[in-house]
């Protein structure tokens, strides 16, 4: 999540405002601490303009 948001040059605090979520969530998920629901998976595959399986899957 993290490649994508910075691809996207988005800060975690515009992507957390977007998303409707705090920044420490958005840290969260990208340093593995935590893991989004399947609502907000949606949320980020639309974000980032990503299928779930890239977001799902690490390459």
């Amino acid at each position: 999540m993290k490649r994508a948001r910075s691809q996207i040059g988005k800060t975690q605090e515009e992507v957390a405002n977007a998303l409707h979520v705090s920044r420490q969530t958005i840290s969260s998920w990208e340093n593995k601490r935590s893991y989004p629901d399947i609502s907000s998976l949606l949320n980020l595959s639309d974000y980032y303009n990503l299928s779930l399986d890239c977001l799902l899957k690490k390459k």
